[in-house]
């Protein structure tokens, strides 16, 4: 047996499947995409490493960081949120998955 599951990680990964689960369009939502789209790497490390959650935030559309860096062609920001944990294959509202955005795909062409 593996001894004793740390409780904090549970809860974390609980914290993690809240946020990445809820699409909601907030300051946080705004704040992150002005990060990405405006390559602010360095403001964006700084605020994943005082609250590593927030890689998970999700707008209304259910496009979040990962999306937004895909549809950037941002490498660094992409690989700083992988390494976070955010997945690159989920869909957004549409269907749609980061690297449907990286392939140009558009949900009217079906």
């Amino acid at each position: 047996q593996g001894g004793d599951a740390p409780e904090d990680k549970t809860q974390g990964r609980k914290k993690v499947d809240e946020i990445y689960n809820t699409w909601e369009d907030t300051e946080d939502t705004t704040m992150m995409w002005t990060l990405i789209s405006s390559n602010q790497v360095d403001e964006l490390r700084a605020w994943l490493e005082d609250d590593p959650t927030i890689a998970f935030i999700r707008s209304r559309d259910g496009r979040g960081p990962m999306w937004w860096a895909f549809e950037q062609r941002n490498d660094q920001i992409t690989k700083m949120l992988m390494k976070a944990g955010v997945p690159h294959t989920d869909r957004d509202a549409k269907g749609l998955t980061p690297v449907d955005l990286l392939e140009g795909k558009n949900p009217s062409e079906g």
